[in-house]
């Protein structure tokens, strides 16, 4: 690769205008910038998301699970080379180096390597700087390297029997794959940019537990009086909203970790779902995507949501998708912690979006009961 087309941890401002530039979005009249993906890429493509199956790793994935798609070293070493090959021909690319995770002690160096601007600026949106004490981490020896070329799909015909045939007979060109071992992962073909962040979501989930660090997908955030709390539930069911309270400082809106140390987020933005937002009942989430600002100063993007060719937008309009979404730092809130980092949780709500009744509107849970629904991880399907 052709050194002097790398843009190394390039500013917002050059990812900004290459993004608009290259036309990967449109800028809305606030400075928002706009982008749509995609059918097959408007939202996360469980099927074509595989785990390399290493006999290092082997034994500690429930291979069982649907959502475990073992996928053999080979084919991966043939995405590699794909990859590698494509972004050797791409006239720019970009990489920066951020790290997933607020506390320093377990913070996860991570290098972004992408041919796209605007998935350039997600990361930045999304991932935290690169903190000064990074030395003192459990990873710091132990980088992640994410390759993302979401423009371009996988030759059919070459992987024909090692990825998922569509309805129509043909091989997918999408494959979104992470080699805990090597520590690589790799987002092929997908344009939708939560991709890249589950992927690191996953990566978390994998390793922090062996190093008695417990994942939780939830929202986190702390009263004036210092005590936290955490919002757990799945996509969609309340974190991003009923964590962004002016009353209360915001750590986090979907990904947390809980050591020894307390609570601490893994992100730097949020990523909002934007179907049927009010603004009227969720002010800081309209007012983090939609305040007005040069658009170099921005930065906030918006995913597959209805613009009309004036610039107006319509929130409830799902015929692209239902998944709209907005990815924007966490310091355009009202309110935010900036560490984003806690003392233990005093409260912990289950959301658990109960659309047939199977339990009470609200109810107060004993120590084990809390335990047996974690475990239950109990839910409605949105």
């Amino acid at each position: 690769m052709d050194v002097s087309r790398s843009v190394i941890n390039p500013s917002r401002k050059k990812m900004i205008a290459d993004a608009v530039e290259q036309k990967r979005c449109m800028v809305l009249p606030c400075g928002t910038l706009a982008t749509w993906t995609p059918v097959p890429s408007t939202g996360r493509s469980p099927k074509d998301t595989f785990i390399v199956k290493r006999s290092e790793s082997e034994s500690h994935i429930d291979w069982s699970s649907p959502n475990c798609i073992p996928m053999t070293p080979e084919t991966f070493d043939m995405i590699v080379e794909d990859a590698v090959s494509v972004l050797a021909h791409k006239s720019r690319v970009y990489a920066l180096d951020r790290v997933a995770g607020a506390d320093s002690s377990y913070a996860l160096p991570i290098q972004t390597i992408t041919d796209d601007p605007l998935s350039a600026l997600f990361i930045d949106n999304m991932f935290r700087p690169v903190p000064s004490d990074i030395h003192t981490s459990i990873f710091a020896q132990k980088p992640f390297v994410l390759l993302s070329i979401p423009g371009n799909m996988l030759d059919c015909t070459r992987y024909e029997n090692r990825l998922r045939r569509l309805p129509s007979g043909k091989t997918c060109g999408i494959a979104v794959t992470v080699d805990f071992d090597r520590r690589i992962g790799i987002v092929f073909g997908s344009s939708y940019m939560g991709s890249m962040k589950k992927l690191i979501f996953t990566v978390m989930n994998y390793y922090l537990p062996a190093e008695n660090i417990l994942s939780l997908h939830c929202s986190a955030n702390e009263g004036a009086d210092g005590r936290s709390a955490l919002l757990l539930g799945l996509s969609g069911t309340g974190k991003t909203t009923l964590s962004a309270d002016p009353e209360r400082a915001l750590l986090g809106d979907d990904e947390h970790g809980w050591n020894d140390n307390g609570i601490a987020n893994f992100e730097y933005g949020c990523y909002a779902k934007l179907i049927n937002l009010n603004p009227q009942k969720e002010p800081d989430i309209f007012h983090a995507t939609f305040h007005a600002d040069h658009y170099l100063e921005h930065g906030a993007i918006v995913e597959n949501l209805m613009v009309y060719p004036d610039g107006s937008f319509d929130l409830d309009d799902e015929r692209l998708t239902p998944n709209s979404r907005a990815s924007y730092p966490l310091r355009y809130n009202a309110n935010v912690k900036e560490s984003a980092c806690s003392g233990h949780p005093s409260t912990i709500l289950f959301l658990a979006a109960d659309a047939t009744g199977v339990l009470p509107p609200v109810a107060q849970l004993t120590p084990e009961q809390a335990m047996f629904w974690f475990i239950m991880g109990y839910t409605s399907k949105l």
